[in-house]
């Protein structure tokens, strides 16, 4: 932004890590509401994996750390919608199993934050931004 100083941390091309993380989302929403064989308990990994790495995706991309709340409350609460939705649904069920394992996941990718990858993701960004 013009007139702002740019940090160490600032991503020189946010448009496109925001379609990554908004497709991240739009993927994991679709897969949620979409009719499915039955795992059985087996799911919850897959519960926990995917939140895991979207929160790790999202916490990569901020600055501060205050946003990470934002993260946190966001992601749980899209859990929570996606499984409500699918009691909504006859073909699948809304299950708090589910979404303590989504909400497990968020918690442990929020972890990333505080990991050496934030600046590898930042060296990325700027490779991409000479390359497209």
């Amino acid at each position: 932004m013009p007139g702002r100083p740019q940090t160490e941390f600032e991503l020189k091309l946010p448009k496109l890590w925001f379609l990554l993380g908004f497709s991240g989302l739009l993927a994991l929403g679709v897969v949620s509401l979409i009719p499915v064989p039955d795992l059985g308990g087996g799911d919850k990994f897959g519960h926990f994996i995917s939140y895991a790495m979207l929160s790790a995706f999202y916490s990569l991309l901020v600055e501060q750390r205050k946003t990470l709340w934002r993260i946190l409350f966001g992601l749980i609460a899209y859990g929570l919608l996606l499984e409500f939705l699918q009691g909504l649904t006859d073909y699948r069920s809304g299950d708090l199993a589910d979404a303590l394992a989504n909400s497990l996941g968020v918690i442990t990718g929020i972890a990333f934050y505080f990991s050496p990858l934030r600046r590898i993701l930042r060296k990325v960004d700027r490779w991409l931004l000479v390359r497209l």
